[in-house]
């Protein structure tokens, strides 16, 4: 996959990704929840302000007229406030967040009477935007695509939307467009050139949780985004990797969504497959090998790191170590605990063999103390440039068990420790 199709794939992903829940040694991402769980933003109005005034200054944010970000957006960023021009906190948290999912978004109408608009404020129509102007916003575009109530960034805004406001929230262009069924939202007919959303039957909270308080520079972020590039893609990353997946961050995507997305992305995958025959069987990897496992990674079917394992229990592997269950055994010991065992250990391992079967044994052997720890040890090298202490070891190596080797690799490159050391490479 290209990276221009890899960023555009963000929105769709972004909600999918796991998250790391442990906190070992000061390692811990920024607070994030669950996959399918709320997402996190902030809560105070003055930073939801500054971050979309970061946002306008990158481009990735419009609001049209102007006069809508100069008197109700710029102000509130300073911590000012201009009378009848106040917005609600949801319909802020709602812009910081359609913005972290989609990377871009504009607007045509928040708070209409404090831009000096009457528009439909009288009868018949009596329009939210003026009975209840700081509660309803119009939507133009999401991630770079129009709106207009029926297209398929309709349906994607709609449908993220849906998955945190409360009840009786309400969406107009029903009449726009058919089959779509919403939990949260109550759907009404309106214009076919934009999508409206407001909370003017519900005072209910979103279903957010607190996101962290200081976000990252664009830079900072940029820099952390190369060292991801360098230590799973193994190449730089262009200018545009760094800018597009930096204002993620700086927006207040937490650097779990970003590292997952490379942890899953089809490139590492790849390499994770073609290092695995390489290593494993000694050769290059055909091509429908490579086809054929991805399909199962992307299907969920296997994890990245199940590609090792199902080798190492393969025909072929076995074939090489004598082709008898004592050898294979005999084979596991010296590749996965680089030690020689005795007779008898390969005796036992070698009957487990013919009543659990390879795969079994070997994720025996995967899943004990010493292979774990090497591998815990390889990443702590490998991402933060150092050895592990002991009680860093212990930890991770029993979360390794609920996390898998993915996991871990997402918890420690989305550290605090791992963002510090990108900006001495990369800053």
């Amino acid at each position: 996959m290209t990276d221009a199709r890899w960023r555009r794939r963000w929105g769709a992903m972004a909600a999918a990704f796991i998250v790391l829940a442990a906190s070992i040694l000061g390692l811990a991402p920024l607070p994030a929840t669950a996959a399918g769980g709320p997402p996190a933003v902030s809560s105070n109005p003055i930073e939801l302000a500054q971050t979309l005034v970061k946002a306008e200054r990158a481009g990735d944010f419009r609001t049209n007229p102007s006069t809508i970000f100069d008197r109700e957006i710029a102000p509130l960023a300073n911590g000012e406030a201009i009378a009848g021009c106040a917005l609600d906190i949801r319909v802020l948290q709602v812009l910081v967040l359609t913005l972290q999912n989609f990377g871009s978004l504009s607007v045509s109408d928040l708070q209409r009477p404090c831009i000096g608009s009457n528009l439909n404020c009288g009868a018949p129509t009596y329009s939210v935007h003026c009975l209840n102007p700081g509660e309803a916003i119009d939507f133009t575009s999401v991630g770079g695509r129009g709106l207009n109530g029926a297209n398929t960034g309709t349906f994607e805004l709609l449908r993220f939307l849906d998955s945190f406001v409360p009840r009786s929230t309400n969406a107009g262009q029903a009449n726009c467009r058919s089959g779509l069924s919403l939990a949260n939202i109550n759907q009404f007919s309106d214009s076919c050139n934009h999508q409206h959303v407001d909370f003017r039957n519900t005072n209910a909270p979103l279903n957010v949780t607190e996101a962290a308080g200081t976000l990252p520079s664009i830079d900072d972020s940029g820099a952390y985004v190369a060292a991801l590039y360098k230590d799973y893609l193994s190449r730089p990353a262009s200018g545009d990797d760094r800018l597009w997946w930096g204002r993620q961050l700086a927006y207040g995507s937490p650097r779990t969504i970003v590292s997952d997305a490379f942890v899953t992305s089809d490139e590492y995958r790849l390499i994770r497959i073609d290092a695995a025959y390489k290593n494993i069987l000694g050769r290059t990897s055909d091509d429908g090998g490579r086809v054929f496992w991805l399909g199962l990674m992307k299907a969920g079917s296997i994890s990245t790191d199940d590609i090792e394992t199902l080798l190492y229990a393969s025909d072929e592997f076995y074939a090489q170590h004598t082709g008898t269950d004592a050898g294979f055994a005999a084979s596991l010991y010296t590749l996965l605990l680089h030690r020689n065992g005795s007779a008898d250990d390969y005796a036992f391992w070698a009957n487990l063999v013919a009543v659990n079967g390879r795969t079994w044994v070997v994720d025996q052997f995967w899943d004990s103390t010493e292979t774990i720890s090497e591998r815990v040890s390889l990443m702590y090298k490998k991402y933060l440039g150092r050895s592990p202490d002991a009680g860093g070891l212990a930890g991770w190596v029993q979360s390794a068990l609920q996390l898998g080797d993915s996991g871990l690799r997402s918890g420690l490159t989305s550290s605090d420790e791992y963002f510090a050391r990108s900006l001495s490479r990369f800053g």
